[in-house]
């Protein structure tokens, strides 16, 4: 009788430390994480960022966020469209790194650019017809990228008129580009300060000036 007992109170024991496991593990994924999230950006009513390889989509206020992509390839730097109709991102489905575009409630990605260089996507012209992004497409020893301007909807690009880019950001009004000549994200150190290091350059686009910060 008491080997009966005892039995059972391991039985009993051992059930409740699986149902409290159970419970911890759904608390865990539940509550995933964000510190991995890269690369946001915000629309008048929602946000949206790359994390895991992935185009995730959250209200402004708050709550669950949606996953956009799902596809075997990486999308990464998504943006809005002035509007916050349309995300646009870069993409890898098929070998290459590519522009693609999609509505903001989901759907299917309809490709803009088909160079065979990688192509980084930076933002969207005011009116919402054009992307700006950075490639490597015409470099030569392919060593750094260049600006490049093309229609949402595709088509051929126009390559801007300065020497080198790699991050940028359009003015309001698109006249203006902020922009850095070289960059060391990806990269694997921190905090550097040597000759590399990139200076944020104020380029107009009307009478091609440019202002070193």
């Amino acid at each position: 009788m008491a080997i009966l007992i005892t039995q059972t109170v391991v039985i009993m024991r051992l059930i409740l430390f699986m149902l409290s496991l159970m419970a911890f593990c759904s608390t865990a994924v539940a509550q995933m994480s964000a510190q991995l999230l890269q690369q946001p950006d915000v629309s008048k009513t929602h946000i949206t960022f790359s994390y895991g390889g992935d185009i995730w989509i959250a209200d402004k206020d708050g709550g669950l966020a949606t996953k956009l992509s799902s596809a075997k390839g990486v999308e990464s730097f998504p943006r809005f469209s002035p509007d916050g109709s349309m995300i646009a991102f870069s993409g890898n489905y098929d070998g290459n790194t590519d522009i693609y575009a999609l509505p903001t409630m989901g759907g299917v990605p309809t490709r803009v650019t088909h160079h065979g260089m990688p192509d980084q996507l930076l933002d969207w012209y005011p009116d919402g017809k054009s992307l700006l992004y950075a490639s490597k497409m015409e470099s030569g020893k392919q060593r750094f990228s260049q600006f490049y301007k093309i229609s949402a909807e595709g088509g051929l690009p126009e390559k801007l008129p300065m020497a080198y880019g790699e991050f940028g950001s359009l003015s309001p009004d698109g006249s203006q580009i902020a922009f850095v000549d070289r960059s060391r994200v990806f990269r694997t150190w921190k905090r550097y300060r040597g000759g590399t290091a990139a200076d944020v350059w104020l380029f107009d686009l009307n009478t091609y000036v440019s202002m070193k910060f």
